[in-house]
């Protein structure tokens, strides 16, 4: 009798996990989805990363996944699905407390190349970079040949901080002074970080400008499950993609294709 209740308990219990980028955002909707569902209840795991959480749903460790790149060959062998539910923009962000709001593609090289050290408070600059896995990473190296070069440097200066995942570098972000590095607009605004997403070569990083292509840098992401649903996973992708789930979605910076 006791294995019985015990299992009726886990099957009302949603986990979901993946990449930072995405948590808080998934910590809103679960509390909204379980408002409605109540017979239902949302966990959100610590960050695995989008790998970790493929891996994980993909195991039966968690029911649904949240990534923040498209699934690889090695990852659609494991047999997991993926569906995009919004774009984010990615920004380069800094304290709050900075007076530091905007910047450009060459500044981003010459910080990271070691050219430019002092803010124009004349405050030093400092950086936090992610491991040379990360779709944060990947996505710095696109950003031009100059920054991509620059930060091949910058990942072999003696002492850079190297922050693990999408919280650790926000946590940073806001403790280190004179600190700049990646992160993402629904982060900031769904976990309330005391960080500015700054101007990008005169762009806003807004999901409108995402729509537009005005400000082209942006993180998909994404949905991903194992070959069966459970029923409390296809109400809560259903939740998140009816006028309410939106709605959370666009107030917290995510452009919904």
């Amino acid at each position: 009798m006791l294995g019985y209740f015990c299992g009726a308990l886990a099957a009302d219990t949603l986990k979901i996990g993946g990449t930072g980028s995405a948590l808080g955002t998934m910590r809103l909707l679960g509390d909204a989805f379980t408002a409605k569902n109540p017979d239902i209840q949302v966990t959100i795991v610590p960050s695995l990363g989008s790998g970790g959480g493929i891996k994980a749903v993909a195991s039966g460790a968690i029911a649904l996944a949240v990534t923040s790149r498209s699934m690889n060959d090695a990852d659609r062998k494991l047999g997991v699905t993926e569906s995009e539910y919004g774009r984010t923009p990615f920004v380069f962000a800094v304290s709050a407390k900075s007076s530091v709001s905007a910047i450009t593609r060459k500044e981003i090289a010459d910080i990271y190349a070691g050219r430019m050290s002092k803010w124009p408070d004349g405050s030093p600059v400092r950086i936090v970079l992610r491991p040379a896995s990360d779709i944060d990473t990947d996505i710095l190296k696109s950003l031009s040949p100059e920054i991509k070069e620059a930060l091949a440097v910058a990942e072999k200066r003696p002492g850079v901080q190297i922050s693990v995942n999408d919280q650790d570098a926000a946590d940073d972000l806001q403790r280190i002074p004179g600190v700049i590095g990646p992160s993402s607009l629904a982060l900031i605004l769904s976990e309330k970080r005391a960080l500015t997403a700054l101007m990008l070569d005169g762009k806003d990083p807004t999901p409108q400008n995402i729509a537009s292509g005005v400000y082209p840098y942006f993180k998909r992401l994404f949905f991903v499950t194992g070959a069966k649903r459970s029923a409390a996973v296809e109400r809560f992708i259903a939740f998140v993609r009816s006028p309410a789930g939106r709605k959370i979605l666009a107030d917290h910076g995510h452009w919904i294709p």
